[in-house]
């Protein structure tokens, strides 16, 4: 796990107080998270989880995503077609779909972060290996009650998500987490719409601290003007005591790519600094 995850859980736990409202799903997400190939894990409700969907695959670099299909030409020789990402498309007529491993390659690396942003190790990068998720299951967030509200990529993006891969990137007061999922055509508008539409549904609700106390909370969903096809900006404040969580989600054709974090020390992160090069490399 990663050195400075590990204390930044530690600092959450101690320097707030973090909220209840989604320990169901944040003890889901947690269940599966220091396995192999995974990223690191926080503790406390206010940091974010790593992807439960990362496979012992992640370690692959992201070329191992690409499957070349041999057919036989003229002369009777193998002759190489165009590579395609993992298992072919439900719809073959529309684009392949690229796998995790492949996602994971178009992750801020240390090299291109913007200025005033760090990668510690390898960034906790998760994937979901070199296989493509034929048929998703069926959506969850729209059955999900406000009081399991986590504004997390790993959680929000879930639905009808195809593949995927994320990583960390920090700022020296905060980590931004970043996550990049491909869906089948259509689906990535589906699940946009479906993260706008829990946002109103839950505009205003009362979830509960670890201490089992009331906490009243807002939540605002704003569309950001310029950035990829569509975007929004999804924040969830506490009354009191506790830190806000805020989330971008832009959407790229058929991906969603989600930037997400909190300012459990001092401040919310700078999300435009990474969000405008992000939306133009990670489609």
């Amino acid at each position: 796990m990663n050195p400075r995850g590990v204390l930044l859980s530690i600092v959450r736990t101690v320097v707030r107080t973090p909220l209840a409202a989604g320990a169901a799903v944040v003890a889901a997400v947690l269940l599966t998270g220091c396995s192999s190939g995974s990223g690191p894990v926080y503790g406390a409700p206010g940091g974010v989880a790593a992807s439960a969907a990362a496979t012992a695959g992640s370690s692959a670099s992201p070329s191992a995503g690409l499957a070349v299909t041999p057919t036989l030409g003229a002369s009777g020789a193998p002759a190489f077609d165009t590579p395609v990402f993992g298992s072919p498309s439900r719809t073959p007529s529309g684009p392949p779909i690229p796998t995790g491993a492949f996602l994971r390659g178009l992750l801020p690396a240390a090299a291109t972060v913007p200025a005033g942003w760090t990668i510690d190790g390898d960034g906790g990068e998760s994937d979901t290996g070199t296989s493509v998720l034929e048929e998703p299951s069926d959506p969850l967030l729209p059955k999900a009650t406000c009081t399991e509200m986590r504004l997390a990529g790993t959680i929000l993006s879930q639905d009808l998500q195809a593949s995927g891969a994320g990583n960390e990137v920090y700022d020296g007061k905060n980590k931004v987490d970043i996550r990049l999922a491909a869906y089948h055509a259509g689906d990535a508008a589906k699940v946009l719409n479906e993260i706008r539409a829990y946002g109103e549904r839950c505009k205003s609700f009362t979830g509960r601290s670890w201490g089992g106390d009331p906490v009243p909370e807002t939540v605002t969903v704003q569309p950001v003007p310029g950035l990829g096809d569509e975007a929004i900006d999804m924040k969830m404040v506490p009354q009191g005591p506790y830190d806000t969580d805020e989330i971008i989600v832009i959407r790229l054709g058929d991906r969603l790519l989600s930037l997400w974090g909190n300012n459990i020390v001092e401040r919310l992160p700078n999300f435009m600094q990474l969000a405008v090069p992000l939306s133009k490399s990670a489609r």
